[in-house]
């Protein structure tokens, strides 16, 4: 009987391979993401070969997909597989309260099975994956392949001791240990504006103290980083790079100096024996995948473009178009939102074109003073991409293409592209009751902070 395996293909995406089938998490492989802000930190794994090695195992192969953001959900990735695979298929998902997943591959015509929240689903004789719910679009999950247990956390799950140890309460009753502990790093977040260098420090220290936590509660038998091999891409976000923790930090970090025997680094195609392969055995290809991604850290390229500038005519288009589009599929809620306090208006900088407008849901697109304050500041490119695209809010926010000018004017900017998010987890006039359950919640979640606010 061959032993299951455990393949790491590059960032967050991996393999798991037993005798009856064949997992596939989370897969991007190439090309740049979120119109172009992110882009792999090793550029040299492909699309077409995974999908050739898919064609060949002779396995039913199973898509894991843990959210929908586009370094999980690769819509080129979907593209060729959908042409150029010839088996059998099924892509899994969790639902939550973002049904932006389920959509997108019902869009692309693939077949689909929904884990249920703490359900394990048989993908074979000896595989097994149980999807446990972070947040409202996010997930991590339980994979039990053979007689081992693979903990999948990305690089947003379980970041608390409180969470962890809830977890840990879940997990004791479908495993006995915990073999393989998958985590991330160094989340792909907005961090600070290019001056605050501190706060990028403060953030891979949180980083390194998550993972560390981790450790200590599940007590892995072996960790191996995922999750956190791509880079800031454009000349409008780059900065975010600066203070990144590398795999070698990791290594050297003093919070897991006791820890430091179990991790071991993988390079893209490295693969693990789950019944043979141990910590002890790894360390020769620890070794040398560590300075495999240490070559790719050094050899960062050249910053690619922001997007072309937009005209102020342009941007007033477009915005009304917006305008409109929303208060559409919500039944004119913004505008309300608006009038009654919710939601103000969003002022932001253009910082190619030294010039500052307020969008506004009552009163539309406006000018103000060239030199006036601001929420936040982006590239007129980005202003039009976030206004154009459906997912235009979720690409510039993720992509940390934009500096916060003020206190408050990152959420500001949250909250005033709430309907565009809305509309894109598909809360809108579609789905009334889930739309009116998320506003209630971020009515609710105000108003508790406007009291902590005046109680201090």
């Amino acid at each position: 009987m061959a032993s299951p395996t455990f393949t790491f293909l590059n960032h967050a995406s991996f393999m798991v391979r037993t005798e009856s089938a064949l997992l596939l998490a989370d897969p991007w492989l190439e090309g740049t993401v979120l119109d172009g802000a992110w882009s792999l930190a090793d550029p040299s794994t492909s699309s077409a070969a995974l999908i050739a090695e898919l064609n060949s195992c002779g396995l039913p192969v199973y898509v894991w997909c843990s959210r929908a953001t586009p370094d999980r959900l690769s819509l080129p990735f979907l593209r060729s597989f959908k042409a150029d695979f010839r088996g059998i298929a099924t892509f899994l998902y969790r639902q939550g309260r973002d049904w932006r997943l389920a959509d997108e591959l019902r869009r692309q015509r693939l077949a689909l099975a929904e884990c249920k929240d703490g359900q394990p689903l048989a993908l074979g004789k000896d595989l097994r994956l149980t999807a446990f719910a972070n947040g409202d679009a996010d997930s991590w999950c339980l994979v039990q392949a053979g007689r081992r247990s693979i903990l999948h956390l990305g690089e947003r799950a379980l970041g608390t001791r409180a969470a962890c140890a809830r977890a840990a309460v879940q997990l004791r009753r479908r495993a006995a240990r915990i073999d393989l502990l998958l985590s991330g790093f160094a989340d792909m977040a907005w961090c600070g504006n290019p001056d605050q260098f501190a706060l990028r420090e403060e953030a891979a220290a949180k980083g390194i103290a998550r993972l560390a936590l981790q450790i200590e509660v599940f007590r892995p038998r072996l960790v191996v980083p995922v999750a956190a091999f791509a880079r800031f891409a454009r000349a409008d976000n780059a900065w975010l790079n600066h203070g990144r923790r590398s795999p070698a930090g990791v290594v050297d970090a003093p919070q897991l100096e006791t820890a430091r025997p179990l991790i071991r680094f993988l390079a893209p195609g490295g693969a693990i024996d789950l019944e043979q392969d141990s910590a002890a055995s790894l360390g020769a290809r620890s070794e040398a995948a560590l300075a495999h991604w240490s070559a790719c850290w050094r050899a960062a390229p050249a910053p690619l473009p922001r997007p072309p500038d937009a005209g102020l005519a342009e941007l007033r288009a477009a915005f009304q178009k917006y305008r409109e589009r929303a208060g559409a599929s919500l039944h004119g809620l913004p505008r309300l939102l608006e009038t009654v306090g919710a939601l103000r208006p969003l002022a932001i900088q253009l910082a190619d074109a030294r010039q500052t407008v307020e969008l506004s849901y009552r009163r539309g697109f406006r000018l103000l003073a060239r030199d006036g304050p601001a929420d936040v500041a982006m590239c007129s490119g980005t202003v039009l991409k976030l206004l154009k695209a459906e997912d235009g809010f979720d690409t510039a926010w993720a992509g940390g293409c934009f500096w916060e000018l003020r206190p408050g004017g990152r959420p500001a900017f949250a909250r005033f592209f709430l309907p565009q998010r809305m509309a894109r987890r598909g809360l809108d006039r579609r789905r009334p009751l889930a739309m009116a359950r998320l506003m209630l919640r971020a009515v609710l979640a105000r108003m508790a902070r406007e009291v902590q606010a005046a109680l201090r």
